[in-house]
């Protein structure tokens, strides 16, 4: 896949893997566990297939691996596996992917995303990369990203593999700005202006309010940019009460996509607090909007 197709006037990423596995497993032991989640796919993979089933039958078009919080050194500490094993496992969780999408009978093409979480190679050897390519992941998704300098440095390592794309989502703590400082506009203008544009098919934010998301892309002055976004669906995280303050949330509807569409925008989806209910009524309004 590259950008060229990218021909829809938007499509759907799944929600956040957690909130898919809710309704099939004691969700405050995964919550506390040091890989959060990814250990599911030792020994519980049926659970992370019927989340990522739910999605499916929700509409989406792009499904995510469970490999957030993933990695070489966190499988070797916390499952006790040695290298090899662990590098099975990262791209064992493709593989459950592509299970799903095979047990559902699917007839739509729908692409699988290797999530990659904010802490770059944990080796620094490529190794979780290595896997995720290794198990034929259609994009890789750099996700969460809060600096310009980890961007970088992530994509130098795509560079080590020129034949696979990926998106790159950043951290943005407002309207304005990465988590880190730096101005997103001026971030997307690095990023797809020069030769990692040969590799990325959308740049963007995820793990945000909604209401940052207009004067985000409002910002970017760089020219045919393809967006990606993918907000949180249960308010603001309070860092007193530790949990999210469902006061604050925010409905996203086909008023704003039809803003966001027409800035640019290619995929949105969900992540935190975004379950499979909430995509099903997200893909109405895409299909409205497609109309």
């Amino acid at each position: 896949m590259d950008s060229m197709i990218l021909n829809k006037k938007m499509y759907l990423l799944d929600g956040s893997c957690i909130s898919g596995i809710t309704p099939y497993v004691d969700i405050n032991s995964v919550m506390k566990h040091p890989l959060w989640g990814s250990h599911l796919l030792l020994n519980n993979e049926d659970i992370v297939i019927c989340g990522h089933k739910d999605y499916i039958r929700a509409g989406a078009d792009f499904l995510t691996t469970i490999t957030y919080q993933a990695s070489i050194e966190g499988f070797q500490k916390y499952l006790n596996l040695d290298y090899d094993q662990s590098f099975e496992l990262i791209k064992k969780s493709v593989m459950i992917c592509r299970r799903a999408i095979i047990e559902e009978n699917e007839e739509r093409n729908i692409q699988i995303m290797g999530s990659v979480g904010p802490y770059g190679a944990s080796l620094c050897d490529c190794s979780e990369y290595n896997a995720l390519v290794e198990a034929g992941v259609d994009i890789i998704l750099f996700e969460t990203i809060p600096s310009v300098t980890e961007a970088t440095i992530l994509l130098n390592i795509l560079a080590e593999f020129p034949n696979q794309k990926a998106c790159l989502s950043f951290s943005c703590k407002d309207g304005n700005y990465l988590s880190h400082g730096e101005e997103f506009s001026s971030a997307v203008e690095m990023f797809w202006s020069n030769n990692y544009r040969k590799q990325l098919i959308a740049i963007g934010m995820n793990c945000l309010h909604p209401k940052f998301i207009t004067p985000l892309l409002m910002s970017v002055k760089t020219k045919n940019v393809n967006f990606i976004t993918y907000p949180n669906g249960g308010g603001i995280w309070d860092v007193a009460k530790n949990c999210y303050d469902d006061t604050q949330i925010y409905k996203v509807s086909i008023d704003d996509l039809k803003i966001w569409n027409q800035i640019g925008l290619k995929i949105f989806g969900g992540c935190c607090k975004t379950d499979a209910i909430e995509i099903a009524r997200l893909r109405s309004l895409i299909d409205d909007l497609l109309l």
